[in-house]
């Protein structure tokens, strides 16, 4: 059994009543070895059964959660979440891959839109997720905000097996949705061309309809972008915002080459936001650190 199952099951006993946590050692036993339909009776039974309250994980179990389970955010999983995942993970470790695939996809397709949340925010949690791509791919085009942010947010999986083409369409949307990108898990590691050629458009579309331009999409656009453009990137690193003027700063500490050196060394003379300030100097500091990395010639 994975050891975060068994973490899980920790956790939910010391939040749950005794007739909730008796209900989910049965639950486990027929999920595991009984029929799909035993698995999505229990599967949706969770929330009546074991409750829908917050882990609310101490300190302790948040560090646990992140050496089990790197990258995934467990911080607005609910006991059902914890519930549903415990009983996916149990029939796993009792089926074949396909035959466990198919009455994983069975839990989220003939679920509600709670079910379907505790679903996606599970997949990292499973075995051999990269199965389970399409679903997710899928699931990223719903109109529903918290179905798309059980995928896009806090959770590991997009940046672990979505292509470049639909984790960039994440990223977008997240933009469109004014979702916050530093709740894109390991979204540096996934910058690429493309993605900041998107997002140069995205500008140009909200600028011209006069519409504001989320502040953290320097964060995607500044590193890759071509050294032709990074005159836009430029004005907003001197905009009356302080939010542009620190994403612009951060994006600019990313790109691979130096040549975003002097726009922050200028600002770094004249900048007044504390936050904006010490992004600068990261910036720089790193660019210091590439600039001894580098081969001479």
């Amino acid at each position: 059994m994975l050891p975060i199952h068994d973490f899980l099951l920790t956790v939910i006993r010391a939040r749950v009543n005794d007739a909730g946590w008796e209900w989910l050692v049965k639950a486990r036993q027929h999920a595991a070895g009984g029929t799909v339909d035993e698995l999505l009776a229990a599967y949706t039974g969770s929330g009546m059964r074991v409750g829908r309250a917050a882990l609310s994980l101490r300190d302790d179990e948040r560090l646990r959660a992140d050496e089990l389970a790197p990258g995934l955010d467990l911080s607005l999983w609910t006991l059902a979440d914890a519930a549903r995942a415990v009983l996916l993970i149990g029939r796993a470790n009792r089926s074949d891959k396909d035959s466990f695939c198919d009455a994983a996809v069975a839990c989220y397709e003939q679920g509600d839109a709670a079910e379907q949340t505790s679903w996606l925010r599970a997949l990292a949690l499973l075995p051999d997720p990269d199965r389970f791509t399409m679903v997710a791919i899928d699931a990223c085009r719903t109109s529903i905000q918290t179905l798309f942010e059980a995928v896009a947010c806090e959770n590991p999986f997009p940046a672990r097996w979505f292509p470049d083409a639909n984790f960039n369409q994440l990223v977008l949307k997240s933009l469109f949705n004014t979702i916050s990108l530093a709740r894109v898990v390991s979204l540096v590691s996934r910058l690429n061309d493309d993605l900041a050629r998107m997002a140069d458009d995205y500008v140009t579309e909200r600028e011209a309809a006069g519409r504001f331009v989320p502040a953290d999409i320097w964060l995607v656009l500044a590193p890759r972008i071509g050294a032709d453009r990074l005159g836009r990137v430029a004005r907003y690193l001197e905009h009356d915002d302080p939010a542009h003027r620190y994403w612009a700063a951060v994006g600019l500490g990313l790109r691979p080459s130096a040549d975003g050196r002097g726009l922050l060394e200028r600002r770094r003379g004249i900048e007044t936001d504390t936050r904006t300030q010490q992004a600068i100097a990261d910036a720089l500091a790193r660019l210091d650190r590439l600039e001894k990395t580098e081969p001479r010639l």
